[in-house]
């Protein structure tokens, strides 16, 4: 039981008027108990709950212990990802998971013990809050140094807003000043400076200046550095060591520490900083997007974000859940489409081009209708009465019907005597129907000589899914959104499967080759992104898609508990609003990128069928010349066979007249 001196009661008064006032909206509050603070924490006059999470830093190990958590699981878990966590990470970590802490309070040498902790139990953390609030309380006469900046040189002091401290001379006085961090001003200004805000007077419970303990300090920042993460990726992203005007460039490989910055999502932040008065500076990345790791380190502009050297991350970010886990993320800035260009189609010059004037149905039609014209004319040259003619037989009219309907096909005469009328109507129906038919045919082959006819091409995901080619880009992170949390998509596994990573300098050199698919961005408002790799020559070749592969919104990624993150949602929605992201597409396009590029890539859609003369060439005639050659063999063998059969007549003849010889002379002997 704690007694209630008159001490206790200042503390309990003013710790209690806080946590009332400016906590209760949190979700739960936490609070490293002290021996030397015994307040004792109140439920506010209206009943309104409080939650509260209990956590004694001199009994860590033991309350682990008893505690109703597992924590052995959850150590195994973080030394698989090659963590050893001390207890008061582990203990921050899931009272922010599990009950949403979002108000912390922190007494005497705890306070510079819980803001090494806080950090990494916040990104260990799943869940997130932007309304983090933190009271520390210290007294001096507890201090083993006068001076106090050991309790606060920490970077949470540089990096949050919402901090108050509460400083008492002893535990018994009645006065207490109420001090916060300067936190708004440029770096070089000092914003972890801490200055009194208030005083408090707790005998006749009145505050000096009566201001706002937790102010917004955001609204105004006066200058501050807001460092941009981000590498060439127009025009997303723009970074140019030679266009003015130049930005200060914190990256140690940029020699001059300058670099001009600009893009559709970098400005964005831009907006931000007109808002809010802050100072825009630049961390240019020479890799690309990078991955961030469990162990809470990462590499890329992700990399950057984690190791806190820039602030704010662009560069057609997509919801990757990998990377969301360990940082955080705005709304959404954009659409981005992920499409190809495909191989353009060939012209189709093949064998078959005899074939193509008619469709499979229609030259079924033609060969029926053929097989009925030799039917006709043999049974009419069978069984048709004429006095001038001999009556013929079965193989005589079956070779007058169908040598004459294959001539009449092909347009040409017959050498028959024909006298009866009835085989001749049949010989004239005949002769019109085929005069029709490849006339016809004759139109229809021209048409194809004349107009180009195009195989087709894999220009839709169906189609680059059955034509089976490669596609590829220069990194992985392209199909980590397609790629998902167990999918099993047979079609996407298969699309996948396909997928290939080159380097930059092997992407330029196959657009110029090869038979593959190369990723594009396809932005909301008609340009595209990721188009370095083409040259004059690869454009010749290579058309786009209709479609996109799939698409995904693209996000500001912010390092875990960035304070300015709600200001830049808010920004957000209001460029959206007012339609200036439209505006800002096309300008960055306008200054920064190759226009007829762009339009050259729209157009490649759309295949541009006036061609011009064309030289034709034996492509165009192998079609025409196969059934000469193909007769032309048919006709040497029939040859041959007729020279076989020729002579096993004469054979056959010799030996039979040799017989009839012999029987002659025996009957005369």
């Amino acid at each position: 039981m704690l007694l209630l001196s008159p001490a206790v009661n200042y503390w309990t008064t003013l710790l209690n008027f806080i946590i009332q006032k400016y906590f209760i909206d949190s979700h739960a509050t936490c609070i490293l108990w002290h021996r030397d603070f015994p307040f004792e924490l109140k439920t506010p006059a209206d009943s309104e709950f409080i939650q509260y999470v209990n956590i004694w830093p001199d009994n860590l190990s033991q309350s682990l212990q008893q505690d109703i958590y597992n924590f052995t699981a959850f150590v195994e878990i973080q030394r698989g990802y090659g963590m050893e966590l001390d207890a008061l990470v582990q203990k921050l970590t899931i009272a922010i998971r599990e009950t949403h802490c979002e108000s912390f309070v922190a007494f005497q040498e705890d306070i510079p013990v819980f803001t090494r902790s806080f950090y990494n139990a916040s990104r260990i953390s799943v869940w997130r809050s932007l309304r983090n609030k933190f009271l520390f309380v210290y007294r001096k006469d507890l201090l083993l140094d006068t001076d106090t900046s050991v309790y606060f040189d920490d970077f949470l002091f540089i990096d949050q807003p919402n901090i108050l401290i509460v400083e008492a001379e002893c535990g018994n006085c009645s006065m207490f000043a109420l001090k916060t961090n300067k936190f708004v001003g440029p770096l070089a200004e000092h914003p972890e400076q801490l200055y009194i805000l208030d005083r408090y007077n707790a005998t006749n419970g009145t505050f000096e200046f009566g201001v706002d303990l937790y102010m917004d300090k955001i609204k105004d920042l006066q200058g501050r550095e807001v460092t941009a993460g981000v590498f060439d990726y127009r025009p997303f992203s723009v970074v140019d060591f030679e266009r003015e005007p130049q930005l200060k460039d914190t990256s140690p490989s940029n020699a001059q520490g300058t670099a001009h910055l600009d893009g559709t999502e970098v400005r964005m932040l831009f907006a931000l900083c007109k808002v809010i008065n802050c100072t825009v500076q630049v961390e240019s990345c020479k890799g690309e997007w990078g991955t961030s790791y469990a162990n809470l380190t990462g590499d890329g502009i992700f990399g950057l974000i984690t190791e806190r050297r820039s602030d704010f991350a662009v560069g057609a970010l997509y919801f990757w859940p990998d990377d969301y886990r360990y940082l955080d993320m705005s709304h959404f800035i954009g659409r981005s489409g992920v499409t190809c260009l495909v191989p353009s189609p060939h012209r189709l010059t093949s064998w078959l081009l005899p074939f193509r004037p008619f469709q499979l149905t229609l030259w079924l039609g033609v060969i029926a209708c053929l097989f009925l014209e030799a039917l006709a004319l043999f049974f009419t040259r069978y069984m048709a009465p004429s006095d001038d003619e001999p009556k013929y037989g079965l193989l005589e009219s079956f070779q007058f019907g169908y040598i004459t309907t294959l001539k009449l096909f092909v347009s040409q005469g017959s050498d028959y005597v024909v006298n009866s009328h009835t085989v001749r109507m049949v010989l004239f129906a005949c002769y019109t129907i085929d005069t029709i038919v490849t006339s016809v045919y004759g139109g229809g082959l021209s048409a194809i000589l004349t107009l180009p006819t195009l195989e087709e091409a894999a220009d839709s995901v169906e189609r680059l899914h059955s034509h089976g080619i490669p596609w590829t880009a220069t990194s992985p992170d392209w199909v980590i959104s397609l790629r998902g949390e167990g999918n099993t998509d047979p079609f996407v596994e298969d699309l996948l499967r396909n997928y290939r990573v080159y380097t930059y300098e092997q992407t330029t050199e196959l657009a110029k080759t090869e038979n593959m698919g190369f990723i594009l961005e396809r932005l909301a408002f008609g340009h595209f992104g990721n188009v370095e790799f083409l040259t004059d020559e690869s454009f010749k070749r290579l058309k786009l898609m209709v479609d996109d592969i799939y698409f995904q919104y693209c996000f500001v990624f912010v390092p875990r508990l960035w304070a300015m993150l709600s200001k830049l949602n808010d920004v957000i929605l209001e460029v959206h609003s007012t339609g200036l992201d439209i505006f800002w597409e096309w300008e960055v396009g306008a200054y920064y990128m190759d226009g007829q590029q762009q339009e050259e890539i729209e157009a490649s859609m759309y295949m541009n069928f006036d061609v011009g003369p064309v030289k034709l060439d034996m492509d165009n005639f192998v079609g025409l010349v196969l059934p000469l050659i193909f007769g032309l063999i048919l006709s040497i063998f029939a040859f041959i066979g007729e020279l076989i059969y020729y002579k096993y007549t004469q054979r056959r003849d010799r030996r039979r007249d040799n017989e009839e010889r012999k029987r002659a002379e025996l009957k005369s002997a």
